[in-house]
């Protein structure tokens, strides 16, 4: 099916979408759930609910800031909103962040339950008004990765419909692996239809779910093509070999180890949060930058600077359920791609190189720094990933949406 941008529905016509996010809409890094709802807006009325902050949480940061910001995370016992401009011809979205609720993750299953239905029920105090006061009846509900309070919240809204987006694998995550599994087994018996952002992911939901769909994650080519200008690369510097994203247990540190110790003469560069302490044994090589967190804004200026994009992650069950944002960013931005075989990346086969030894891996980035130059190369990378930008994939999402709307019976 021929994917287009459709037609703006104005706000007195366009139906309701509620999401019940797991990522907050700001932060320093990109996000899959924030790029297609701000696509969605152009068909959609939206409320984007973030996950609610715990006690726990806002105690870390008081503790982390200054005294006034401390009172102000303590004291936070309203749902706030705010409203999110977006692009011309596009529907307002109003986000809200509910207040906060009792930690629970840790418990066993029995008291988990209880707290999560009295935790919903706080969730649900937030949302209901707001949802009236912008006149969003019976909203067509998108729980994105939050089966949790998903399944605790099913029915409470009058909801249309409900689709769950999976795009990471529950039963892998440290601090969700003991109930996201058996949580997701029963909201998905709620649902009436579910996306994944990868194969791996679609592969399994696709058993467990008659109406499955497969979206791989997009890029906001519009962003990263910014790097892809050749006049602005500097010259006349070593090659510099970069990542971008966060660097933590996906990371294979011993294979990145080896990389950089074979090449002495290159640059590296690292941009992101490290969460994993083995990382830190990178910043011990003079050739080797680690940047930290950045903007998604700033992340052009990072990319323009490489010659070579990687994707070093270990081989697991968390991430053979990843399609990588990244992987798009580094080809609009119009690098070569050197990933490791994690993860079935098929629809990218020929414009990044795949490698499923280590031998190989480093053979992909010597190869891609002689090739840097090859302009057709290039240019295709940057073809293919114009094809994958978010309004294309909001498009899938949002046929998704109305066939589930279509098949509600009239009242």
């Amino acid at each position: 099916m021929p994917l287009s941008s459709p037609s703006p529905v104005s706000a007195s016509q366009a139906p309701s979408l509620l999401v019940l996010a797991t990522p907050d809409w700001t932060g320093d890094y990109m996000k899959s759930t924030v790029a297609l709802t701000r696509e969605l807006a152009a068909s959609y009325r939206v409320l984007y609910v973030e996950h609610p902050p715990t006690y726990t949480s806002l105690g870390r940061e008081a503790l982390a800031g200054s005294l006034t910001d401390g009172v102000r995370a303590l004291g936070r016992r309203r749902a706030q909103v705010r409203h999110v401009d977006t692009a011309e011809g596009r529907n307002p979205i109003h986000v809200l962040t509910p207040p906060p609720v009792w930690p629970m993750n840790r418990l066993p299953a029995a008291l988990y339950d209880r707290v999560l239905a009295h935790n919903a029920q706080r969730v649900r105090r937030a949302v209901q008004p707001r949802l009236d006061e912008l006149s969003m009846t019976s909203p067509v509900v998108l729980n994105a990765l939050n089966p949790h309070y998903g399944l605790a919240l099913a029915g409470a809204f009058d909801e249309q419909s409900r689709v769950y987006y999976c795009f990471d694998e529950l039963r892998a995550r440290d601090w969700n692996g003991r109930h996201g599994g058996r949580l997701e087994d029963r909201y998905l018996q709620r649902v009436d239809a579910v996306i994944s952002s990868s194969p791996g992911l679609h592969e399994r939901l696709s058993a467990q779910h008659d109406n499955a769909y497969l979206v791989p994650n997009g890029v906001n080519f519009s962003l990263f093509n910014r790097a892809a200008d050749p006049a602005s690369s500097p010259a006349g510097q070593a090659p510099c070999i970069g990542y971008v994203g966060s660097l933590g247990d996906r990371i294979d540190v011993d294979l990145v180890t080896r990389l950089i110790e074979a090449h002495p003469e290159w640059q590296f560069r690292f941009v992101g949060r490290v969460t994993a302490p083995s990382v830190r044994r990178l910043d011990r090589y003079e050739h080797v930058t680690l940047t930290g967190p950045k903007s998604p804004e700033a992340l052009p200026e990072e990319m323009r600077r490489m010659d070579v994009g990687l994707i070093p992650f270990v081989r697991n069950d968390f991430t053979r359920s990843i399609y990588p944002l990244k992987a798009n960013e580094y080809l609009a931005a119009g690098l070569p791609v050197v990933t490791t075989a994690f993860a079935d990346l098929s629809d990218l086969q020929g414009v990044l190189s795949i490698a499923r030894t280590d031998s190989r891996f480093i053979g992909a980035v010597e190869a891609a720094v002689r090739n840097r130059g090859n302009e057709e190369r290039r240019r295709q990378r940057i073809e293919v990933a114009s094809a994958n930008r978010w309004r294309h994939r909001a498009t899938d999402v949002r046929t998704v949406l109305n066939r589930t709307r279509a098949a509600v019976p009239s009242a």
